[in-house]
């Protein structure tokens, strides 16, 4: 399998022992998996970008393989991913961002323009108020209630409800075996579970996204290329939100994934590669 090609690596960023997967050489490209999501998840997508790319997909702090930070706002996940590409000597990057991930990207090329030469936000929070009432209810559950949830998540056979979740995945059959396998490990560990639901509180309140984790209108005054996907039937964010994003920013473009869930990347993988292969593989000059 080619999946056995994807290299496991340990670097320390910041004094955190940090557990990133890596395949392929080439322009550096960068990685960034949502809540309740796995850096394996994509495998499938590093495997097609490494004929031509050096792809990382890092495990975010507080999520099993990587120590934790204080917290989880996305500007602060975003200066430990400036950490990784100082330790692993990399000047810029192509960031691929998905869901929390893609706030957190965004984060990125605000804080480091220097250090993002592209953008791609998938299924991206952070670009718009509106949410499903189920994140908003994870949201405001009070801590003891959380960690009760996160044990009782993580006993055996709740992978497939959630996976299986309309919320995330429109197409579950699609899914590879090893993404599955992946999803299964993350969902038994109560370390990732917690992180994900802190996450969820960072980010969302009663009456929807938080405003502080609006990158929109700082996006906006950068001239860095801005791809938007975005899942036509993702009820977790709505497509209409990314779309009206990719209207505000003056190089941004939006792409909808007929057919797609939240997880569109996975939901329609040839799709998305479609997308998002020349995005990231043509010259500056024809990237919009």
């Amino acid at each position: 399998m080619r999946e056995q090609e994807i290299k496991t690596q340990r670097v320390l960023v910041n004094g955190i022992s940090t557990l990133y997967y890596e395949y392929g050489e080439g322009q550096p490209v960068l990685l960034v998996a949502g809540a309740a999501s796995s850096a394996r998840d994509w495998f499938p997508v590093m495997l097609d970008l490494g004929d031509t790319c050096r792809v990382i997909a890092p495990v975010l702090p507080g999520f099993s393989g990587t120590g934790s930070l204080p917290d989880v706002k996305p500007a602060h996940m975003a200066a430990f991913l400036a950490g990784l590409l100082d330790a692993l000597r990399i000047d810029s990057v192509i960031a691929i961002g998905h869901s929390y991930g893609g706030c957190v990207a965004a984060e990125l090329a605000i804080a480091h323009p220097e250090l993002v030469r592209r953008l791609a936000l998938v299924d991206a929070s952070g670009l718009g108020r509106a949410a499903h009432p189920a994140a908003i209810a994870l949201a405001i559950l009070p801590p003891r209630v959380a960690d009760l949830l996160s044990a009782l998540a993580s006993l055996p056979g709740s992978e497939v409800v959630l996976a299986c979740s309309t919320l995330l995945l429109r197409q579950p059959w699609r899914v590879p075996l090893g993404t599955w396998l992946a999803q299964a490990r993350l969902v038994r560990s109560r370390k990732s579970l917690r992180t994900s639901l802190e996450i969820f509180r960072e980010c969302a309140d009663i009456t929807g996204q938080r405003p502080g984790i609006l990158v929109v209108d700082r996006l906006a005054r950068l001239r860095t290329p801005v791809l938007i996907v975005w899942g036509g039937t993702d009820t977790l964010l709505p497509a209409w939100q990314g779309r009206a994003a990719a209207r505000r920013l003056p190089t941004g473009k939006f792409v909808q994934l007929t057919g797609a869930g939240h997880v569109s990347y996975l939901d329609s993988h040839t799709d998305f590669m479609d997308a998002i292969g020349p995005f990231v593989r043509d010259s500056a000059d024809r990237v919009p």
